[in-house]
């Protein structure tokens, strides 16, 4: 059976971005609903709609490490987001190997 991999997502917007340092990042924008996620926890998705919000966005690596994510309860919040992801990135103002993490995760 074949790996599960990020790229399996079915994203609104996904962009490669370049940053200064030459190391290349995907940055997208998700709605979870509707999502067939990783068919090992097909709910997880349902959890993270309803306690974070429906929109996520997220940069991750090319190894499929996500390096940030954050949940918004509307898309014009998240596609917000997503556009100064994209560009802190490009311009070097946000450095994705220093990951942020969500603190209202449990073990």
């Amino acid at each position: 059976m074949a790996l599960w991999s990020i790229n399996d997502w079915e994203y609104l917007q996904r962009e490669t971005v370049t940053d200064p340092k030459g190391r290349r990042w995907w940055v997208a924008v998700m709605d979870v609903l509707g999502q067939r996620g990783d068919p090992d926890r097909p709910d997880a998705l349902v959890e993270m709609q309803y306690s974070q919000g429906r929109y996520f966005t997220l940069i991750y690596s090319e190894s499929g490490a996500v390096q940030r994510e954050r949940g918004y309860q509307s898309l014009p919040e998240a596609k917000k987001a997503y556009d100064g992801l994209l560009e802190a990135v490009f311009k070097g103002n946000l450095d994705p190997s220093q990951p942020v993490f969500r603190e209202d995760l449990e073990d």
